[in-house]
């Protein structure tokens, strides 16, 4: 793991977290396709900084942490957006945020107990079906009411990917922490 934190991955990172008012702005302005644009980008950083992180051995902890929290920060602002401007039904933002919330706790707490529990397939498949679904939405006008069924399925597939990840995990969050002088 590198130790350099100002490195070409953790940069285009910090790119995609600017890029989120961007993107943001442009859907309030009705600006679609520009923000579709600016979120395709946003896309691309992510899928670039890891194969850089990976192949050139520039992993860092800020990145292990920023990373993810780059993709459902754009995620979760563009899913708000879209129901603020009537795109998304409400309980499509509910849910995401249901099941974020609920990520974020147990996350906390297995790491309170010294634990690390990865992205597994099923949560990568949910997180690309939903990042396709969320573009859908930048064309809502175009592909009505087909985007809605995307975002169903993506939704779907969000909820499978948490209930196997709490069924593979949840033990950890309700195991008892070894004391000091058990470790």
């Amino acid at each position: 793991m590198s130790n350099k934190v100002w490195n070409l991955p953790n940069v285009l990172t910090m790119i995609r977290l600017l890029l989120i008012p961007v993107t943001i702005l442009l859907i309030l302005d009705n600006q679609m396709v520009f923000a579709l644009i600016v979120f395709l980008t946003a896309c691309g950083t992510d899928l670039l900084d890891g194969y850089i992180a990976r192949k050139n051995h520039l992993i860092t902890k800020l990145g292990i942490w920023l990373d993810p929290l780059a993709d459902k920060l754009m995620a979760v602002s563009v899913i708000v957006t879209f129901t603020i401007r009537g795109i998304l039904p409400p309980f499509v933002m509910i849910v995401v945020f249901a099941k974020e919330f609920l990520m974020l706790l147990g996350g906390v707490i297995i790491l309170g107990r010294g634990h690390v529990t990865p992205a597994n397939k099923f949560g990568k498949i949910a997180a690309l079906l939903l990042n396709i679904s969320i573009g859908s939405g930048f064309l809502y006008e175009y592909l009505s009411p087909y985007y809605l069924y995307a975002t169903y399925v993506a939704l779907a597939a969000v909820i499978v990917a948490f209930v196997q990840y709490a069924a593979k995990n949840g033990h950890l969050i309700f195991e008892k922490k070894p004391s000091a002088r058990e470790e």
